[in-house]
């Protein structure tokens, strides 16, 4: 009764890895996923599952047999594991224990798996929360710079272009004091979504970097395709009409690089370019871009 009225689930396994018991959630959760009996019933060999799925290439099986494994041997007085289970409606967690059966000579061992759905949800938030910029969704500094190291070390590796498109709102502080701190907010999402029209495939990011800076990373794009991409958000931001004091209207100023890097050249080589475009742009009047030259090996 007590085992039953756990939701954790719960087999015991003996030295061979057969299944001797299980409690109700054990027995609930097989049937619900449509588990074989041979995975969940009593009388299957729980190990012989497991490692079959192992030899068939399954990673988190071989680990999980090698902890039971372990285990038994008395190389580990415990082993726990945590894997994702994820059914088409919801995403699952559970955490694997695997201990020997206390005070017991027959040599038993209690498997139980508790969902920890809840809390890996909680991580998952903190976790976006500490990657994104709270007031437009958009990736922040931290993960701008580790998006843009991979993309680095990926463009190395196949000496193929990648771009960077550096944008900077002109005269935002006047806008913000004339109109107010709301508007200012929303001119930076206004800003933040026309980035993300650009943002379309798996290996370009958006980012806000700054107050009023954002940044556009694109991998594999050449110096002409990114051209293109940098003019049309200048348009793009032009086109929203934000106007304010005496008919003043929300421009920006954009520096654009384009390289296929190689490996003596940093991380930040490619921001640094773009960085010096952006400031020949305001030098040159604002609400223009500049384009950095593709760099030779």
């Amino acid at each position: 009764m007590v085992i039953n009225s756990l939701e954790e689930q719960i087999a015991v396994i003996d030295h061979a890895g057969t299944i001797i018991d299980v409690n109700l959630a054990w027995t609930n959760f097989g049937s619900e996923n449509g588990l074989s009996p041979a995975y969940a019933s009593v009388g299957s060999n729980y190990l012989k599952v497991v490692s079959a799925s192992a030899a068939k290439g399954n990673s988190h099986a071989s680990e999980v047999a090698q902890g039971i494994l372990d285990v038994m041997s008395g190389k580990r007085t415990s082993f726990y594991f945590e894997y994702s289970c994820h059914s088409p409606d919801e995403k699952r967690w559970f955490l694997m224990r695997v201990t020997r059966l206390k005070d017991d000579a027959r040599r038993m061992y209690v498997i139980s798996h508790q969902n920890i759905t809840q809390r890996k949800l909680v991580e998952e938030q903190a976790d976006y929360l500490a990657m994104h910029d709270p007031l437009t969704g958009l990736a922040n500094r931290r993960y701008f710079n580790q998006i843009l190291a991979r993309e680095m070390r990926r463009s190395i590796r196949n000496q193929s272009a990648i771009s960077l498109i550096e944008v900077d709102i002109d005269y935002f502080k006047d806008y913000n004091d004339t109109l107010g701190h709301i508007a200012g907010d929303q001119c930076l999402v206004n800003v933040a979504k026309t980035l993300l029209q650009f943002s379309r495939r798996p290996c370009d990011l958006a980012a806000r970097i700054g107050g009023d800076e954002f940044v556009l990373l694109l991998g594999d794009a050449d110096f002409a395709k990114s051209k293109k991409v940098a003019d049309a958000i200048l348009k793009t931001i032009n086109d929203l009409r934000l106007v304010f004091g005496e008919s003043r209207q929300v421009t920006a100023s954009a520096g654009m690089a384009s390289m296929i890097p190689h490996q003596k050249q940093n991380d930040d080589f490619l921001f640094q370019e773009a960085d010096k475009a952006l400031y020949r742009a305001k030098l040159a009047g604002r609400n223009r871009v500049m384009y950095m030259q593709p760099v030779a090996d």
